[in-house]
């Protein structure tokens, strides 16, 4: 029945967390940043330089309808030289005997995708 000296807690070793610089990710800053649907994520954002980083660009449903709609017509209209200077140039297409309906549908894609902007 000797009295047993209590348990001290040890200082704790190691650097303390701070919260200056946490966190870092984007979306984790809701004052600066706001997801906002767009029409075509091929286009740059409408932003300065420095703010490029922060953009993230989506497809709204409706706009996803009316960016295809406007490919295929613009795409289909194009005649098979443009459409094979513009896939020879972006490097879509390596072999030059591509038939012009394939290298037009590879186009088609490649601009749905957003990789290239026609």
């Amino acid at each position: 029945m000797g009295a047993e000296k209590p348990a001290v807690p040890e200082a704790k070793k190691g650097r303390r967390k701070t919260l200056k610089t946490f966190p870092r990710g984007v979306l984790k800053r809701p004052s600066k940043f706001t997801l906002k649907g767009v029409i075509d994520p091929a286009k740059s954002p409408p932003l300065k330089k420095g703010m490029r980083k922060h953009t993230l660009r989506l497809l709204t449903e409706k706009g996803m309808k009316k960016h295809r709609k406007t490919l295929k017509r613009r795409i289909s209209s194009m005649s098979d030289a443009k459409v094979q200077e513009v896939v020879r140039g972006k490097g879509l297409v390596l072999n030059p005997k591509t038939p012009p309906g394939i290298s037009r549908q590879i186009l088609d894609n490649a601009v749905s995708a957003g990789f290239v902007s026609v």
